[in-house]
């Protein structure tokens, strides 16, 4: 078994998923199900069913409208995006008892709420018909920290600082101290999670779409593009990179020549919006100043 593999199987029942999620997805698989199905299993969660309620009603997941019933918010959202959109709640919700000494959380899952919109427009830039997933997609992509912080908290943080001090890379300095890096953490978390391979390959090659298989490499492309970017959104200096992965990859052929600008403006517009529909309740407080900013 890899180090990877040992370190979040030792986890497992800390970090498994929730029987709501196991239900939803079981309810994917099975093509003879209704929407009333999925209202009959979000309903056994009354605050997830709130949560599902607002994000139908926001103006980045479904329609700026009212709701009168969860029903109606299923059906505006939809069945996949449902799916995807209660994966990420409930990932945000396993992970929420990281004492912030150890993991600063507000930072972690605002910079990854801005990779998944950074991954989502760029879909949809490229006219990707699925780029509804690249939220999810990208907000999940560094999942595998969470559970190194969790779990090892004093080698990650020794690996943080020796990549800081050092000018390392940061998946350098995790193999060195942890056997493995954030991204191979990811991948065993998805595949403990039974996830669909796609969100596997994209934690674990984001960093270097090259070595993702084939049929994901596009996925795996978007996602890094997006990383990359949101590593320094505000930079300004972003046209090699664009042009280098136009360059590599078919599926950014129909990207335009501001697409870095476009998601900045996205990540400006949608952050904090987004990130108080997935807070999860209990957590640190999210401080929401007038004007939308959080206090992070």
């Amino acid at each position: 078994m890899n180090a990877a593999r040992e370190f979040v199987g030792d986890m497992a029942e800390q970090i498994s998923m929730p029987d709501i999620y196991v239900a939803i997805r079981d309810l994917l698989l099975n093509s003879g199900t209704r929407i009333d199905d999925f209202v009959e299993v979000v309903e056994r969660d009354s605050m997830l069913a709130l949560r599902v309620m607002r994000m139908a009603q926001s103006q980045y997941f479904g329609f700026p409208r009212k709701c009168e019933s969860l029903y109606q918010a299923i059906s505006l959202i939809g069945l996949m995006q449902l799916h995807d959109l209660l994966l990420g709640l409930l990932c945000m919700r396993t992970f929420s008892a990281i004492p912030e000494e150890v993991l600063n959380l507000k930072a972690f899952w605002r910079y990854n709420v801005q990779c998944g919109i950074a991954a989502r427009t760029i879909g949809q830039y490229a006219r990707n018909d699925g780029h509804h997933v690249f939220f999810t997609l990208g907000l999940l992509h560094e999942i595998g920290h969470a559970a190194m912080f969790l779990k090892a908290p004093e080698d990650s943080l020794r690996a943080l600082d020796d990549s800081q001090s050092e000018y390392r890379k940061l998946a350098e300095a995790e193999r060195e101290y942890l056997g493995f890096d954030y991204g191979q953490a990811g991948a065993e978390l998805m595949r403990l999670w039974h996830l669909p391979p796609v969100y596997r390959q994209v934690a674990a090659c984001h960093l270097d779409p090259a070595t993702a298989r084939d049929e994901f490499r596009p996925a795996v492309n978007v996602v890094h593009l997006a990383h990359s970017i949101c590593q320094d959104p505000r930079n300004g200096d972003h046209g090699q990179l664009i042009s280098d992965c136009i360059e590599q990859a078919p599926e950014f052929s129909r990207l335009p020549e501001n697409i870095a600008a476009i998601i900045v403006d996205e990540i400006e517009a949608h952050t904090d919006p987004v990130l108080s529909l997935f807070w999860p309740r209990g957590a640190q407080n999210l401080t929401m100043h007038p004007g939308g900013r959080t206090d992070a």
